[in-house]
C-alpha cells in the first residue's frame, strides 16, 4: 500500500497503490479514476468491516457523508485516483495510538490503515466559530488525508505557546491542542468594522494546520444547517 499527491498545488490528485485484499476509504462521490481490478463497495458510517447507522450518523453530526466508499483491489498492482470537491492541496496526516486529531467540518478526503472516525461535542463555541456543534475525531494507526481549501499551513506549538486562527480557516488540529473561543477585539465596534468577531485560540503542545482561504457561501439554508451541526 502505497500513495501519492499529485496536481498539487491547486488541482491536487490522491493516487493509491493497492495490492490483493487492500483497500482504502473516502468519502463518497471522490473517485476520479481506476484500475480494472478495483472493486468498489459501501458501507454506512466509516468502519470497511460492518455497517453501522450509529457510525453513519457519527459521521453525519461531523460533516461528512453518512456513508464510506471502500475501493479494495482485487489483485496486486491495482489504483484507484479521488479528487477533492474544492480546490486546494491534499493533506497526508499520519496517525499513531499517540498522535489523534481533530478534524473540522468538510476537511476529510479519506484514509488508509486502521483509522478509526468519530465525533466530539464542542458545544457552543463549536456553533458560535462557525465550525458547527460536533468535530470529526481521527485516531488509530494509518493514513489520514484532509481536503483543504487553498494552501495549507503547518504551525508547531510547543507547551503553553498560543496562536490564533480565524475559525474558518482552521483543518485539523492535535489533539493534545486546547482550543477556546475568544474575541477578536476589545470593542463591539472594532468587531462590526473589521469584520473579526471571534476567533479561536490555539494552545500547545500539538500540530495545528489551517488553510489559506476559506470556502465560499453557501447562502442562507446553508449556513443555517452548518450552524446547526
Amino acid at each position: 500500500m502505497d500513495y501519492r499527491v499529485t496536481h498539487s498545488p491547486t488541482f491536487s490528485v490522491l493516487e493509491i497503490d493497492l495490492d490483493e485484499g487492500e483497500f482504502a476509504k473516502a468519502q463518497p462521490n471522490s473517485m476520479l479514476s481506476m484500475t480494472a481490478g478495483i472493486v468498489i463497495g459501501a458501507t454506512i458510517g466509516g468502519d470497511a468491516k460492518r455497517s453501522s447507522w450509529f457510525g453513519g450518523f457519527k459521521n453525519l453530526a461531523g460533516g461528512e457523508s453518512l456513508f464510506t466508499a471502500i475501493y479494495k483491489a482485487k489483485r496486486d498492482g491495482e489504483q484507484v485516483w479521488l479528487a477533492p470537491d474544492t480546490i486546494g492541496e491534499i493533506l497526508p496526516i499520519e496517525l499513531s495510538a499517540e498522535t489523534p486529531f481533530y478534524l473540522t467540518r468538510g476537511s476529510y478526503l479519506a484514509t488508509l490503515g486502521d483509522v478509526d472516525l468519530g465525533v466530539k461535542y464542542s458545544g457552543v463555541k463549536g456553533w458560535m466559530s462557525k465550525k458547527g456543534l460536533f468535530l470529526l475525531t481521527a485516531s488509530g494507526s494509518g493514513t489520514l488525508f484532509c481536503q483543504t481549501y487553498g494552501a495549507i499551513v503547518s504551525r508547531e506549538l510547543e507547551p503553553g505557546e498560543s496562536f490564533f486562527v480565524d475559525n474558518r480557516f482552521v483543518v485539523a488540529f492535535s489533539q493534545t491542542v486546547e482550543y477556546q473561543l475568544v474575541k477578536a477585539t476589545d470593542s463591539v465596534k472594532d468587531s462590526v468594522l473589521s469584520g473579526e468577531g471571534f476567533v479561536n485560540r490555539y494552545t500547545g503542545p500539538g500540530t495545528l494546520y489551517y488553510q489559506t482561504r476559506g470556502k465560499p457561501g453557501s447562502g442562507l439554508l446553508g449556513r443555517l444547517f452548518d450552524a446547526a451541526f
